[in-house]
C-alpha cells in the first residue's frame, strides 16, 4: 500500500503542475493515470471508469482550489468572468454527476476520448493571439456558444472528470482573453465543478456493489490523499513555470499534453 501512495503522490504532483499551468483542474492527468493503476491493481472492476471519474472530481476539487488561490493572488482572475459562468457550471455538474453513475463504463471512456480530440483539434485550427485583451471586455460572453460551452463543461466535466478548460478555454481564446486571464477563471470555474460533482458521485455510489475497501461511494480514498497531496505540492511549480513561457507557447504545451493524453486513453481502451 505504502508504494502505491507514494505512486499516487508522484502522479499528483504531475497533476498539480498541469492544474496550474492550464486551468484543466488536473483532471487530464489524474484520469488516465488513475484509470492505468486501478486496472493494473485490478481494482473496481466494472466499476473502474466510476471510481476514477469520482475520485479525479474530488482531486480536481482540492488542486484547483489551490492553483484558484495562488492565480487570484497573482490577479490573473477575471470574477467578473467567473460570475458569468458559474452557474452555467454548477446546473451543468449536478446533471452530469446525476446521469454519470447510470452510464456504461465504455459509454465514459469514449466521450473522454472524443472530447479530447476535439480539444486538439479546435486548438490546431486556432489563431494566434498577437495582443490578448486586457481581460475587461465582457461584451463577447454571451450567445449560444457562452451557453452551450459553460453548461457542457460541467456537465461533460462531471461525466469525465476534466475541468472546464476543456470547452470554456477555447471559447476565452477566441475572444483574445490570455493564457493567464483563461487559466486563471478555469481553475476557479474546475474547483466549484470538482466540489458540485464530486459529492455527487460519492452520494451516486453509496449503494454501489462491487467497490474496493476503502471506498466512499464512487471515491477510492488510498487515490484520492496521494493525488491531492501531491497536486498540492506541485500547483506553486506549475505557476512559476508558466510565467516564465510565452502565451503562445503555453498554448502550444497545452495541446501537447492532450496529445499524450489522448494516447494514455486510447492505450486503457486496448487492455
Amino acid at each position: 500500500m505504502i508504494e502505491i501512495i507514494s505512486v499516487y503522490i508522484t502522479s499528483g504532483i504531475f497533476a498539480g503542475i498541469v492544474a496550474a499551468m492550464f486551468g484543466v483542474g488536473g483532471g487530464f492527468a489524474v484520469a488516465p493515470i488513475l484509470l492505468t493503476l486501478l486496472t493494473l491493481q485490478q481494482i473496481g472492476g466494472e466499476q473502474a471508469m466510476h471510481l476514477t471519474v469520482g475520485t479525479t472530481l474530488a482531486v480536481i476539487f482540492v488542486t484547483a482550489s489551490y492553483s484558484a488561490v495562488l492565480r487570484w493572488r497573482s490577479k490573473d482572475t477575471n470574477p467578473r468572468l467567473v460570475m458569468k459562468f458559474f452557474p452555467l457550471v454548477v446546473i451543468g455538474a449536478i446533471l452530469g454527476s446525476t446521469f454519470g453513475g447510470a452510464l456504461p463504463s465504455v459509454i465514459l471512456k469514449a466521450i473522454f476520448i472524443f472530447f479530447i480530440v476535439l480539444s486538439i483539434v479546435r486548438g490546431l485550427f486556432s489563431k494566434r493571439i498577437v495582443e490578448p485583451q486586457s481581460g475587461s471586455d465582457l461584451s463577447g460572453v454571451r450567445g449560444f456558444e457562452y451557453w452551450l460551452s459553460g453548461s457542457l463543461a460541467g456537465f461533460l466535466g462531471a461525466l469525465m472528470g476534466p475541468g472546464p478548460a476543456v470547452l470554456v478555454a477555447p471559447f476565452l481564446r477566441k475572444l483574445r482573453f490570455s493564457m493567464a486571464t483563461t487559466v486563471g477563471t478555469c481553475s476557479t470555474l474546475a474547483a466549484c465543478l470538482g466540489l458540485f460533482a464530486g459529492v455527487g458521485y460519492i452520494i451516486g455510489g453509496l449503494e454501489a456493489v462491487g467497490l474496493p475497501p476503502f471506498s466512499l461511494g464512487f471515491l477510492y480514498l488510498p487515490a484520492f490523499i496521494g493525488l491531492a497531496v501531491g497536486g498540492l505540492v506541485g500547483a506553486p511549480f506549475g505557476i512559476a513555470l508558466s510565467r516564465r513561457i510565452s502565451d503562445h507557447l503555453q498554448g502550444r504545451l497545452y495541446l501537447v499534453y492532450l496529445a499524450a493524453v489522448l494516447v494514455v486513453m486510447l492505450y486503457n481502451v486496448s487492455i
